[in-house]
């Protein structure tokens, strides 16, 4: 998945090979690997809300430089294209998901946000013109190949390259099933040096909820790690917490490290799972008077035990969201790094009488005490953006890629065992997870968080604080 498009997913990820958008009103890119949240609401008209003199000045000066072209430039000029040319020109200038679909694209925009392709299992951003790993998707040819969160790629098939929208991006990464890319990719961290790898294309399938068990089976400490949203993870997450509780869980560590998003309504589908009836979920807000919304829990909480949240870098759309409304609501601590800072809505709408549309970013997620997610062109240092860690815990990328190597591993032999008819979630024979779980032993972000809910059950500490 590449990270930023306007189909039914949000990047090459979850979705990704299924054939199509989910049902709903969301809908993402994909690029093997691509997503960005797209509000679909069909609108005929201009998008322009501007003071009329402003109006009339634009439109005279548009004219004025169309006449000129058409009266004096060496050649004769081709209208269709100038006009394409000016309207995409216009919307660049915005952000990298707003989008210009001109009448000659746009049957392959809407191949490309409906239908299936081949992808690398990589989200994506765009930043600086230049393609950023969000997150690579497990047991995929990007995470095969060592591909890391904070990546960046600098060629494909051997061409640099400037890209003006993520789209544009998410177009060049994309192919056939079984075709190949070569990409230079820089690792993040001084002294890394590019390397070069050849990947080939695959459908993406995926499988959104992995390594739930009791990774401490004395204190009763459950685990539990989400890798994307698709409209499946809601019914995946109630199995594992069915087997959770049945095994006596006391408290949970909900991994969404390396979550860049997907879905939306299944992030919020899970987010009622751990929330009081009415609970703000995400606010939308938008310039336009009238376009701020809110979203809120359906039902009452299923769950309500004590959790902590794992997020860094990698954590991204609707993963912030659900961690956001989690611990402004008090019902989880957030341990790690922080996330990735990406949250915009876009609409598409119907121009030049349906002939071409526009993809336009509109409002922004906030979480229900209104931080706002998305990142847009603030500077890292400032703290006003994404998601900050009520308990920072460092962890280095490469690291991080092999203890997440090494969790899929025992991932893959929970499910030989499942399928054998050995063990649940307690891990009793042994099969499901070892004695000495080494996930709380070798990973720190998650040693971190055991040790938290350790003293929030023991009252040595409240959900969002550390221990007294």
């Amino acid at each position: 998945m590449e990270s930023a498009r306007a189909g039914a997913w949000e990047g090459e990820g979850p979705g990704a090979g299924t054939g199509g958008a989910p049902a709903g009103r969301w809908r993402w890119a994909l690029v093997g690997v691509v997503m960005v949240p797209v509000v679909l609401g069909v609108h005929e008209g201009s998008m322009l809300r501007m003071r009329p003199a402003a109006t009339e000045a634009s439109v005279a000066a548009f004219a004025e430089v169309e006449r000129l072209v058409r009266q004096e430039w060496v050649e004769a000029p081709d209208v269709d294209a100038l006009r394409d040319g000016a309207l995409t020109g216009l919307v660049s200038t915005l952000d990298e998901f707003s989008v210009y679909v001109p009448p000659s694209e746009l049957a392959r925009f809407a191949e490309e946000t409906t239908g299936q392709f081949g992808g690398l299992g990589i989200y994506v951003a765009l930043e600086d013109g230049l393609v950023r790993v969000i997150a690579p998707i497990e047991d995929t040819p990007a995470w095969r190949a060592g591909i890391l969160p904070g990546d960046t790629i600098l060629r494909i098939d051997g061409r640099e390259y400037q890209f003006q929208s993520a789209d544009d991006a998410v177009r060049a990464l994309k192919g056939p099933p079984g075709s190949t890319i070569e990409l230079l990719v820089l690792h993040p961290g001084e002294g890394q040096r590019p390397f070069s790898v050849t990947l080939e294309r695959a459908v993406i399938q995926l499988r959104s909820v992995k390594g739930a068990r009791l990774i401490d089976p004395a204190e009763r400490v459950g685990y539990v790690r989400v890798t994307s949203f698709v409209t499946g993870t809601v019914d995946e997450l109630d199995r594992a917490l069915g087997e959770l509780e049945a095994a006596g869980a006391r408290a949970l560590v909900l991994d969404l490290r390396g979550n860049p998003g997907g879905y939306l309504g299944g992030a919020v589908d899970v987010a009622d799972r751990f929330l009081p009836e009415g609970a703000v979920i995400v606010q939308t807000r938008g310039r336009v008077p009238g376009s701020s919304e809110e979203t809120r829990a359906a039902a009452p909480a299923r769950v309500t035990l004590p959790l902590a949240v794992l997020i860094d870098g990698g954590s991204a759309s609707a993963s912030e969201i659900l961690a956001g409304a989690l611990r402004d609501h008090g019902r989880a601590t957030l341990v790690g790094a922080r996330s990735f800072g990406k949250g915009s809505v876009q609409g598409l709408y119907s121009v030049l009488g349906g002939a071409a549309q526009l993809k336009l970013t509109t409002q922004h997620y906030l979480t229900p005490k209104g931080r706002r997610i998305h990142r847009g062109d603030r500077p890292a240092d400032d703290d006003s953006w994404g998601l900050l860690p009520d308990l920072p815990v460092p962890l280095d990328p490469q690291a991080r890629a092999k203890l997440a190597a090494a969790e899929a591993e025992l991932d893959l032999e929970r499910l030989k065992a499942r399928a054998d008819g050995q063990g649940g979630a307690d891990g009793a024979n042994g099969a499901a997870a070892p004695p000495e779980d080494r996930l709380r032993l070798d990973d720190p972000q998650v040693a971190a968080a055991h040790a938290h809910l350790l003293d929030v059950l023991a009252g040595r500490a409240a959900l969002g604080a550390p221990a007294r």
